[in-house]
C-alpha cells in the first residue's frame, strides 16, 4: 500500500499541477490531504477541484480552510494572512465552501493518524518546532505514525522505546518496530525552509519506508497571479525565498 500525502497547497496552483505530474510517476494507491487548500495565492477554486479529482482521497482541514468559511476566527492571524483569508472568502464558489464547512480534524487510518497542527489541541492550530512540542504529541499518539502539516518545514522525528525523542537526519527513514514516528510533510505551495520547491511526501507501508521529496514548479507563473489578484507582493516574491 503506497500513499502520497500532500498539504499546504495554499491555492498555488503551479505548485499543485507539479505535484499532481510527480504523484503519476509514482504507483499511488491512496491520496491524503492534510489540508490548507486555499490561503496565499491566487487560485483556492482550482486546487480544491484539482484535488478533489483525486481517488480515493481524504483530506482533513488546516486553519485556512476553515477561516476561509468562518468555521474558525481569523484575529490570531498575521496581517498578510489574513488579507488573503478575506479575499479567498469572497473567491470560493458555494460548492468548495459547503466542501470545506464539512471537513474534519483529524481522520486515523490502520497504522497512523493524521492532524493539520497537533493531536493535543487540533481545533487550536499548535505548531510544532521543538522536540519538546514533539513529546507532547507523542504523548497523545496513538498510532504508530503521525503525519502532520502546518508549519511549512518538512521533517522527520523518532521516539524509542524510553520515549527520547531526536529528528532523523535526511528526507528518508526506515520505520523500525519498536519506534514511533512524527511527519511533517512540509508544504506544497508555499515552503518556509529556504527551499523554495514544491514538497510532499510517500509513505510505503509495505516497505516500511517514508520520503519526504521535493519538485520544482513554475514560481513566476504563480507569483504574477498573486500580483495581478491584488493580493500583497509579499506573497509573492516569498515563494522565490522558501519562507
Amino acid at each position: 500500500m503506497r500513499y502520497a500525502l500532500f498539504a499546504d497547497i495554499h491555492s498555488n496552483l503551479e505548485a499543485f499541477q507539479a505535484v499532481r505530474e510527480e504523484f503519476k510517476k509514482e504507483k499511488i494507491d491512496e491520496y491524503v490531504c492534510l489540508g490548507d487548500i486555499v490561503g496565499y495565492a491566487a487560485n483556492p477554486n482550482e486546487c480544491l477541484n484539482l484535488a478533489r479529482e483525486l481517488n480515493p482521497l481524504t483530506i482533513i482541514a488546516g486553519n485556512h480552510d476553515w477561516a476561509s468559511v468562518g468555521k474558525t476566527g481569523i484575529d490570531y492571524f498575521r496581517s498578510l494572512a489574513k488579507e488573503a483569508i478575506l479575499w479567498t472568502q469572497k473567491e470560493l464558489t458555494e460548492e468548495n465552501k459547503n466542501f470545506l464547512q464539512n471537513l474534519p480534524l483529524t481522520k486515523e487510518f490502520d497504522d497512523f493518524v493524521i492532524v493539520h497542527g497537533s493531536l493535543y489541541a487540533p481545533q487550536e492550530w499548535h505548531y510544532i518546532f521543538t522536540l519538546q512540542d514533539a513529546k507532547r504529541n507523542f504523548d497523545e499518539q496513538k498510532k504508530r505514525i503521525c503525519f502532520i502539516a502546518h508549519s511549512h518545514q518538512p521533517f522527520i522525528i523518532s521516539q524509542d522505546r524510553e520515549r527520547k525523542c531526536e529528528g532523523v537526519k535526511g528526507m528518508r527513514v526506515s520505520l523500525r518496530d519498536d519506534y514511533r514516528y512524527l511527519i511533517n510533510i512540509g508544504s506544497v505551495g508555499q515552503p518556509r525552509d529556504g527551499n523554495p520547491d514544491a514538497c510532499y511526501c510517500l509513505y510505503d507501508r509495505d516497505k516500511k519506508e517514508i520520503e519526504l521529496k521535493r519538485t520544482p514548479y513554475q514560481i513566476k507563473k504563480a507569483q504574477d497571479k498573486i500580483i495581478s489578484a491584488g493580493l500583497p507582493q509579499e506573497l509573492a516574491w516569498r515563494l522565490s525565498l522558501g519562507r
